[in-house]
């Protein structure tokens, strides 16, 4: 009887799962963040490989409506 009391203690510690410490929870989500950041900077990258710049901000040149044109030099 005294044996099967300490084996089901046994059982019954063995069945309880200590909580993760700061370290672990940190580095679980340290690295949860790093791969985050990773799939944004891909998901950037393919957009702007995408874009070509159709969606650059326009110069305020561009939005006066006095842009200089390309073949007009400045020097004489």
């Amino acid at each position: 009887m005294k044996r099967r009391s300490i084996l089901i203690a046994m059982l019954a510690l063995a069945g309880c799962k200590q909580e993760p410490t700061f370290d672990e929870r940190y580095d679980a989500a340290r690295s949860t963040i790093g791969e985050t950041a990773r799939e944004i900077d891909r998901d950037l990258e393919q957009g702007m490989a995408r874009d070509d710049g159709a969606d650059a901000p326009k110069t305020r040149e561009e939005e006066a409506g006095t842009e200089v044109p390309s073949h007009a030099t400045t020097a004489e």
